[in-house]
């Protein structure tokens, strides 16, 4: 959905384990790789002190073994971790022989894919199969964060080992939007399983599904990040960035529409026309017309118009209010009085409008103009935004 075509190939990791345990081998053989023993504690203290670990100068056909014993189940989570041998006096303490495969327990965790469960019990950490799986793939260049300039240092080091080239990578900054403040995936993740949100679509997280399912345009949010570039420079943006971009990409194609909040009812007095046919779209009269059916004139209008005592029905005349009477003045305008939107009784249908407000789910009840539009579609709500059309009459607000 986001790049705007189909992958030329899917690769799933939990598919691949054998060729991680198949470099895992390579690894040892080369004496570039061994099974460490040592606890998590113990191996801190030897590589806060610079020390090599008793593991590290195990005997290749050693390291064989207990890497047997690690894959047979001799070794529970915890006993053993294979590491990348690198140089445990180097300057950065993450690169001192960095684990590559830990034991995980799968019986009590099974792996949510269910032909693989608990087939497996070693499992690779990241840095580890994504260096190796991005050699196999034959990938030349790697986009990543910058605060993940410790994964390219550990993934050069074992490529040396390997003799590979490793990818041409660059690196982008922290990308703060105003409005969603800060957030982490794994409070995401436990949020929605508490129910806080309905998932990961739920208009409230700020997740591709979250946007797409609120109107933002794949091609939006390329541009977007197009525009902002891959720079290792920290920046804010507001959401009104992203809107201008999706306002670009929607509104030659968005058909006008009106939803009336709050709708009052209102009886037209002095016209002559049982209908009036009003463009799809201002710009665009390929799009077609709609037809406003007056046979019985009454009108919906929003609450808060009914304060003034002149009113402009857009696209269609000038009227003098009196309560809940409308007088027809002219179909020119006559003076500057405010053009409001509307709809008849006869070509509306009872809707509501979904939309996030401070973090809130809110549902408008109203009216909304009838309508053929496919499910899906951008629209534009007259004098409110943008918004797509949904199931049950209903319209999901995008933005304004």
């Amino acid at each position: 959905w986001l790049l705007g075509f189909k992958p030329h190939r899917v690769v799933i990791a939990s598919d691949r384990i054998e060729e991680y345990y198949r470099h895992v081998d390579l690894m040892i053989d080369g004496d570039f790789g061994y099974v460490c023993e040592c606890s998590a504690e113990a191996f801190r203290e030897f590589r806060v002190s610079k020390t090599n670990c008793p593991c590290r100068i195990n005997e290749v056909n050693y390291n064989k073994e207990l890497w047997s014993k690690m894959l047979d189940g001799t070794f529970n989570p915890g006993d053993a971790v294979v590491r990348v041998k690198t140089d445990m006096t180097l300057k950065n303490p993450a690169l001192r022989d960095w684990p590559a495969l830990r034991i995980q327990d799968t019986i009590a965790n099974p792996h949510p894919r269910e032909n693989i469960a608990s087939k497996y019990r070693v499992w690779p950490l990241l840095d580890f199969q994504s260096a190796v799986e991005d050699h196999l793939q034959g990938v030349t260049h790697i986009i990543r964060g910058k605060d993940l300039m410790d994964s390219t240092r550990k993934q050069t080091l074992l490529y040396e080992h390997f003799g590979w080239k490793y990818p041409e990578t660059m690196y982008w900054g922290r990308v703060k939007v105003h409005e969603w403040g800060g957030f982490s995936t794994s409070q995401m993740r436990k949020d929605i399983e508490e129910g806080k949100f309905s998932g990961w679509s739920d208009p409230r997280l700020p997740t591709i599904a979250g946007l797409s399912g609120t109107g933002i345009q794949a091609s939006a949010l390329r541009s977007f990040w197009v525009e902002l570039g891959v720079t290792q420079k920290d920046i804010a943006v507001p959401l009104a960035t992203l809107y201008s971009h999706n306002i670009k990409v929607i509104d030659d194609n968005a058909p006008r529409i009106a939803f009336i909040r709050d709708p009052v009812e209102i009886s037209l007095v002095g016209i002559n026309e049982n209908n009036i046919t009003i463009p799809t779209h201002p710009n665009h009269t390929e799009m077609g017309s709609r037809v406003i059916d007056l046979s019985n004139p009454i009108v919906y209008i929003e609450r808060e118009d009914l304060q003034h005592s002149a009113l402009r029905l857009k696209e269609f005349g000038d009227f003098d209010i009196d309560g809940k009477v409308a007088t027809f003045v002219s179909k020119e305008r006559t003076d500057k009085r405010k053009i409001i939107h509307w709809v008849s009784q006869n070509s509306s249908d009872s809707s509501k409008l979904e939309l996030v407000k401070d973090g809130q789910l809110l549902s408008i009840e109203g009216r909304l103009e009838s309508h053929q539009i496919k499910l899906g579609t951008s629209v534009q709500l007259e004098r409110i935004g943008y918004g797509i059309i949904a199931e049950n009459n209903k319209v999901i607000f995008t933005h304004n």
